[in-house]
């Protein structure tokens, strides 16, 4: 019998109509880096005394269940888009044959998806139900291909031997890569950014019941939040002087193959906490600056996601 390898593992999603239900339509097949989604119950010792004649324990029992994990994807042109939508909700979207899909934080209420996770060669299908998105890393740097990291969180899962997915669907694959990056402060590009990275999170809860299944009710969004950090070379004084007042700006980070191919994350209030600026040996002085965002009551949300595609709006809907 052949052994599970990464190489023909395979991840299957697809948005629910109802929370904690897979659809039975065709899945799509989205590409990944890595994913360690999947559920986990814990043994949990049974400190019973006077159920054996010495020293040795009763029997563990299993504990309720939990489906977390994190998911490396690519930063590519269309796939993005639908964890952008897992992550933030459904985007509006404008254009015709050049598609512009803006997402916003602080949404009310996010939407759940189903999630395979495939091992053919076993084989074994892990569905995963009720996901959603709790956090989005990004990094940026001069060098490498874009990728980010989304945790989930899920309500059940169930491993079979067949897949769920139908007939997956794929996108066509285009990927971001860094040296595609850019980083604007109040619509000037930044200069001298050696490296950033932002984080953003839902604040997302589960909800435990009490259930025969073991399963969480559901998961439950908080209060956002948007943080991250900014490296440059000390060559002005434009992000200390930032720092120092205690005001904000808007920063924008993006990546751009072309005018009508590209994703900005635009972060519309962002404030700098106040940092050091280090003289580590004869080489360059380094500054890295610690920043929040908060609501803009201009832009009316924290964070504005706008990816550009040639897809249209129903892809995301």
């Amino acid at each position: 019998m052949p052994r599970a390898i990464g190489a023909n593992c395979r991840l299957l999603m697809l948005p629910e109509t109802v929370y904690g239900t897979a659809p039975g339509s065709n899945w799509r097949r989205m590409p990944f880096l890595s994913c360690d989604l999947g559920a986990e119950q814990p043994l949990l010792d049974a400190d019973v005394i006077g159920v054996g004649s010495n020293r040795d324990p009763a029997a563990p029992f299993l504990d309720t269940v939990t489906v977390a994990g994190q998911a490396v994807v690519p930063v590519d042109l269309i796939n993005i888009g639908h964890w952008l939508r897992l992550l933030l909700g459904a985007p509006t979207t404008t254009g015709a044959t050049n598609f512009i899909h803006t997402f916003g934080s602080g949404a009310a209420s996010l939407p759940s998806n189903a999630m395979e996770i495939g091992y053919p060669d076993v084989p074994s299908f892990d569905v995963c139900t009720g996901v959603r998105a709790d956090t989005l890393e990004l990094d940026f740097t001069p060098t490498g291909a874009a990728t980010a990291t989304f945790g989930l969180m899920g309500q059940g899962s169930v491993r079979t031997g067949a897949t769920s997915g139908g007939t997956p669907t794929s996108a066509a694959y285009t990927a971001f890569n860094k040296a595609q990056g850019s980083i604007t402060r109040s619509a000037a590009a930044l200069a001298q950014v050696t490296g950033a990275r932002l984080t953003y999170a839902n604040g997302m809860e589960a909800v435990r019941t009490i259930r025969a299944d073991r399963r969480v009710e559901g998961v439950d969004p908080g209060i956002a939040r948007c943080t991250g950090q900014i490296t440059v070379r000390f060559e002005n004084t434009t992000l200390l002087a930032q720092a120092q007042a205690g005001t904000s700006a808007e920063f924008a980070l993006a990546f751009t193959i072309d005018a009508n191919r590209s994703l900005t994350i635009t972060l519309h209030e962002v404030y700098l906490a106040l940092a050091k600026t280090p003289i580590e040996g004869p080489a360059g002085v380094e500054a890295s600056f610690d920043f929040r965002a908060a609501f803009n009551a201009t832009a009316t949300r924290m964070m504005t996601a706008v990816l550009r595609n040639q897809q249209a709006g129903t892809e995301y809907a």
